[in-house]
């Protein structure tokens, strides 16, 4: 199986969703009044945010109802509409024959997938790039634990301070530390926080700070990583992380077990922010780059 079919599949719920229940809106063949609020309803259902379905819906209207497969041409229509929403916007973390160093910052709230999308992503890119690993969660010994569990794994270094309980000291040790050791990248692991715990907010602003000025020949990418079965709650999360941090990239997870892939088009519609990875399985591999095209042509099933 190709990689763009695997990826096919595991979006098979929203496709499923999506497909299906368009197909039942146009069995009367025409784009009426009727029609169009059962396609806004079927949008809405799979979690694309009001100002996206607005957009799709003007779209789909001008579809002639002269239009011999009704149902195809509104899916094309749609697709088409989504592709451009989903122009690339994100800054490139890997780019062929850049040496500066890089720090990534993974943040987002407890069970999102932050440690799991860590080794993944390590796992992929170790055979181009020397990596240390930092374990910046300072509040659950677990976290530590499981990073270092991943970090052996993938054969990458690890670093955290047993005796520090600032887990901007641990960045400072762990990039002072890949300096010596000529690292081409440090991942950075954060403690799982709500957007409503404000001392572990401003944790987090620290450790943004501390690279930034004490360490700038470090380029730096905060990527928040989105659980894409919460949909829209997972808006409110990012918009108040990004008061803090400059956002570069989400990285959704979980996207195969949801019907609820419509959380991607308000990331990059109201946002801004664009979608770097997504999750897709459980296996070292499953965690794919984000690609747009492929995106849409997993969730919109057009024969």
């Amino acid at each position: 199986m190709s990689l763009f079919s695997k990826f096919k599949n595991n979006l098979q719920k929203t496709s499923n969703f999506l497909s299906s229940n368009i197909l039942n809106s146009f069995q009367s063949k025409k784009v009426d009044n009727e029609t169009l609020e059962e396609l806004e309803s079927v949008l809405i259902s799979a979690d694309i945010s009001l100002d996206v379905v607005e957009k799709l819906i003007n779209s789909v209207r001008k579809v002639q109802a002269s239009e011999q497969d009704i149902t195809n041409v509104v899916l094309e229509t749609l697709a088409k509409e989504i592709e451009v929403i989903l122009q690339p916007k994100e800054r490139e973390i890997f780019v062929e024959n850049d040496q500066t160093p890089k720090i990534l910052i993974f943040i987002g709230v407890n069970g999102s997938g932050k440690t799991t999308t860590i080794g993944k992503i390590a796992s992929q890119i170790r055979d181009e790039n020397k990596i240390l690993i930092a374990a910046c969660d300072t509040f659950r010994a677990a976290a530590i634990d499981q990073l270092k569990i991943w970090s052996e794994r993938v054969d990458c270094r690890f670093i955290f301070n047993e005796n520090s309980t600032d887990p901007a000291s641990v960045v400072f040790n762990g990039l002072e530390s890949a300096i010596a050791k000529d690292d081409d990248l440090v991942i950075v692991d954060t403690a799982g926080r709500l957007h409503t715990s404000e001392n572990l907010m401003k944790e987090l602003a620290k450790i943004s700070s501390v690279i930034e000025n004490r360490f700038p020949q470090f380029t730096k990418f905060s990527l928040i990583t989105i659980d894409a079965s919460l949909g829209q709650n997972s808006l409110v999360q990012a918009r108040e992380f990004g008061k803090i941090c400059r956002i570069d990239g989400a990285i959704l997870t979980k996207l195969d077990g949801t019907a609820k892939g419509g959380v991607v088009f308000p990331l990059y519609d109201q946002l801004k922010i664009p979608v770097t990875f997504v999750g897709v399985g459980e296996g070292l591999d499953d965690l794919r780059e984000f690609n747009p095209t492929k995106y849409v042509d997993g969730i919109i099933d057009k024969e």
